[in-house]
């Protein structure tokens, strides 16, 4: 199912394209990025990419 997520630290979701809305986060205000995952992981993060180089 496609969605829009943040990926400034908040993990913010919505099912319609926007902006971040958490004040606190460094994405505040930001455009969320689409995403169509089914696995609610939404993609590597770049921490995760590098655990598995591990």
């Amino acid at each position: 199912m496609e969605h829009y997520i943040c990926r400034g630290g908040c993990e913010g979701v919505s099912e319609k394209p926007g902006t971040c809305n958490a004040e606190g986060c460094p994405n505040y205000q930001k455009p969320l990025e689409k995403c169509a995952c089914e696995d609610q992981k939404h993609g590597d993060t770049p921490k995760e990419s590098e655990e598995k180089k591990e």
